[in-house]
Order: structure tokens, then C-alpha cells, then sequence
């Protein structure tokens, strides 16, 4: 199977990971009575010791020293700056808005992925539109206000330049490393240190249930540590172009766990939506590659 197909895969698995991160970000508030902030900074603080711990169990653990850690840290505290301008700007707007307003990142990662001369999907100017309706059917619902806060419109968008950046730096500083295992743990550590830095202003508090524990490491494991190390493989294989499309997934799959798993009803709309989004990105991945540097070679 080609390369970029087996990046599909797993950036899709990413996709689904953290659709149900999205749900388990929703639930645990409400079954542990944990501020969301303080479930943004436990997520990486099981992750982070977890991935090194499986890295440590190895059955080759070499633990080399690695080119640009600090790198590798800021990048993690690129994504811990998403996580938590996501929660702060959903207690400010309604979740179809903030959808909205986030997943223009895709498109942005194309368009610098297209002037920087890396290669886009031929049909990236149909194919991301197709996928901004899909997510607008699937999110919005006619008929209800809307309302825009200034200031949570603005941390949305720090939110989706954040994904933005990393998406990017995590395709450069990753390319080339074979052991990309141990380069995602100083990822993790980087966003664990964000969080921890957090606790200051926000303090942290623990769950008060057992079952509250279960959901929090659930969260760290298949929410945060799994999709995080997926992501970085399959930007590897298939780019952030290509693969930042597959990532408009995530909404869509969220509305469908919450539909099976929390008796939520899909309507017409949003089956469409969903349908349309899908579609894109299907036509966008069997698509041919485009790049400025091919299209400069094929002036002269």
C-alpha cells in the first residue's frame, strides 16, 4: 500500500481519537465536578510519563540523544496552546461557532503548504470548500441566533493558527528523525510543562471518583497520547496538506459517537453535511499532487 494511503489511515484513526476526546472533554466536567482547565492539564500530565514509560519498555530502548529537544518541546507547547484556547473559547461561544471559525485551518495549511512549493491535492480549490459546507451542515442549525463575543472569536482563532503551526513544524522538525517515537515523547513533555505552568493561575484538583480516574486516563490515552503520536507518523508519510484535510473528520465523527453512544438524533442536514465532507476528502486524497515548484517547471 502506498505511502500516503497508509498515512490516511492513520491520521483518520487520529481524526476519530479525538472526536471522542471531544465527547470525554464534555462528559468528565460534569461526572468528576473538574474545572475544564484542570482536565486540559491532566490529559497531558497521564500522557506525557505514560508515552516515556512505553518508551522506556522497548524491547530495543535506546534512549539517544535526540537532535533539538527544545524544539520538539515548543512544538508540544504549540498544541497545549490549542487545547486550551479550544476550552476557553467554547465557554465563550456556541460549539457550531466555534467549529466554524476553527476548521478554516485546513485551508490555511494548504494555501502556506502551496506558496511554500509543498505538495497540495490538484483539486484543493474544490475539495476544501465541499469540506467548509459539509462542517457548516453538520454543526449549524437554521433558525438559531447568532452571536459572535469578540473575544472568544479572537482565541479562536489564536485555536486554529495554533493547530496551524503545528501541523507545519511538526511535518519539518519530525522529517528524517527515525525514531520518531522518542522525538513524540519530548512532544509530550514540552505540552505537559505548558500545562503544568498552568496550574499557578488555575490550580488543579483531582477527581473524586474512581470512575472519574478511568475517564481522565481514558482521555490521556486514547484522547491525547495515541492521536498525538498518529499525527506525527502520518504527517510523515503524507503531509500536512493532505493530511490536515483528513483532520475536518473530527467534528463529523464526533457528532456520530454522540449519536450512538449519547441517544443525540442526526437530522437530514447533518447527514448531509457529513456526506459532503467525507466526499471531499476522499476526492481531494485520490487527487494528484500540485505544487508551485511543479507548476514552475511546467511554465518554462
Amino acid at each position: 500500500m502506498k505511502r500516503k494511503y497508509i498515512g490516511m489511515l492513520i491520521m483518520a484513526l487520529a481524526a476519530s481519537m479525538l472526536a471522542s476526546a471531544t465527547i470525554l472533554m464534555k462528559i468528565i466536567p460534569q461526572e468528576t465536578r473538574l474545572p475544564p482547565e484542570h482536565v486540559a492539564i491532566w490529559r497531558f500530565t497521564i500522557a506525557a510519563p505514560l508515552l516515556w514509560l512505553i518508551t522506556l519498555l522497548r524491547k530495543t530502548p535506546r534512549l539517544k540523544i535526540i537532535d533539538r529537544p527544545l524544539s520538539l518541546m515548543g512544538l508540544g507547547a504549540v498544541y497545549a496552546v490549542a487545547s486550551f484556547s479550544a476550552l476557553f473559547a467554547l465557554d465563550r461561544l456556541p460549539s457550531s461557532l466555534y467549529v466554524i471559525i476553527v476548521f478554516i485551518y485546513p485551508s490555511v495549511v494548504v494555501l502556506i503548504s502551496l506558496v511554500m512549493g509543498k505538495a497540495v491535492p490538484k483539486l484543493y480549490w474544490l475539495g476544501l470548500p465541499l469540506t467548509f459546507v459539509g462542517l457548516f451542515l453538520v454543526v449549524y442549525k437554521f433558525g438559531s441566533s447568532l452571536s459572535i463575543d469578540l473575544i472568544g472569536f479572537l482565541i479562536s482563532i489564536v485555536n486554529a493558527l495554533a493547530i496551524v503551526i503545528y501541523m507545519m513544524l511538526s511535518e519539518k522538525l519530525l522529517e528524517n528523525r527515525q525514531d520518531k517515537l522518542l522525538s513524540t515523547n519530548w512532544v509530550m513533555a514540552g505540552a505537559m510543562a505548558a500545562g503544568l505552568l498552568m496550574i499557578p493561575f488555575f490550580g488543579l484538583t483531582t477527581p473524586n471518583s474512581a470512575t472519574g480516574w478511568i475517564l481522565l486516563i481514558s482521555l490521556g490515552v486514547f484522547g491525547t497520547m495515541l492521536p498525538i503520536v498518529a499525527i506525527n507518523y502520518a504527517l510523515q508519510l503524507m503531509g500536512a496538506a493532505r493530511g490536515s484535510v483528513i483532520m475536518t473528520l473530527q467534528p463529523v465523527l464526533a457528532v456520530l459517537i454522540s449519536t450512538i453512544f449519547l441517544g443525540e438524533v442526526l437530522t437530514l442536514q447533518q447527514w448531509v453535511g457529513g456526506v459532503l465532507v467525507i466526499a471531499a476528502i476522499v476526492m481531494l486524497q485520490l487527487s494528484g499532487d500540485r505544487s508551485k515548484k511543479s507548476i514552475s517547471s511546467n511554465s518554462i
